[in-house]
């Protein structure tokens, strides 16, 4: 008499997977001499799970970052911390003055995954690494059995590229959101109390959304190591 083994497959718990920028050598304000980057590292490792927090120079190596995880394992919210703006978040680049920064890599940016480069055109953007991520993440997204997340927690990400991101991963059996911010984002740590400290405040990571302009009026504050309410989200559909 031949016999059967019935087999039940614990389902992995999902990761929170971040990426940070890399390549801001400038010094921090108020992190006690690490530079941009360093800081932006330290905020990703506040917010993801050990071993799925990346610094990569471009999309492709974020691709191939997201490909080695396996293909099993359930990712529940992903965070981009670092440099953007309306059209790109930063994996890599170089300062560009006081405040800006810019990529030297074509590949060196998140861009909008449907952006097509016209060869008229030799500037125009090209979204088939950007696509190649969204592939690969998407994939992973879809096995979280509750909604997922994806931050944008880096300047002006609101205006265009949220949008853009999710709509390349609608119809991919996903639920979640993209959120993100129109005006400048900037993430500070706080060891010591400010001088009008909110009750229950904590040390910790306190980001805050600021005009982009040269007055810097603060908008919104994010409470201890929970980043502020997005300016602007879009839904990701199945």
């Amino acid at each position: 008499m031949s016999g059967q083994t019935n087999t039940h497959v614990t389902p992995q718990p999902p990761v929170i997977v971040a990426f940070y920028t890399t390549g801001d050598t400038r010094a921090a304000s108020g992190s006690s001499g690490a530079t941009v980057t360093q800081a932006f590292l330290q905020r990703a490792q506040s917010l993801a799970t050990p071993g799925y927090i990346f610094g990569v120079a471009t999309a492709s190596d974020a691709t191939a970052k997201i490909r080695a995880i396996s293909a099993s394992q359930p990712i529940s919210k992903v965070y981009f911390v670092g440099h953007g703006n309306a059209d790109v978040f930063f994996f890599d680049g170089v300062p560009d003055g006081t405040d800006n920064f810019k990529s030297v890599n074509s590949d060196g940016v998140l861009l909008d995954p449907g952006a097509v480069h016209s060869p008229m055109d030799p500037n125009s953007p090209d979204g088939t690494a950007s696509k190649g991520l969204m592939n690969q993440l998407a994939s992973r997204l879809a096995l979280s059995t509750s909604p997922v997340e994806i931050a944008m927690l880096c300047c002006n990400s609101g205006t265009n590229l949220v949008s853009a991101v999710a709509s390349t991963l609608n119809g991919h059996g996903i639920n979640g959101t993209v959120g993100g911010y129109n005006n400048d984002y900037r993430t500070n740590f706080e060891g010591t109390p400010p001088k009008k400290a909110p009750p229950g405040w904590t040390p910790g990571w306190h980001d805050i959304v600021q005009t982009d302009d040269a007055k810097k009026t603060q908008l919104k504050k994010g409470t201890s190591n929970t980043p502020p309410s997005y300016d602007t989200s879009a839904t990701i559909t199945q």
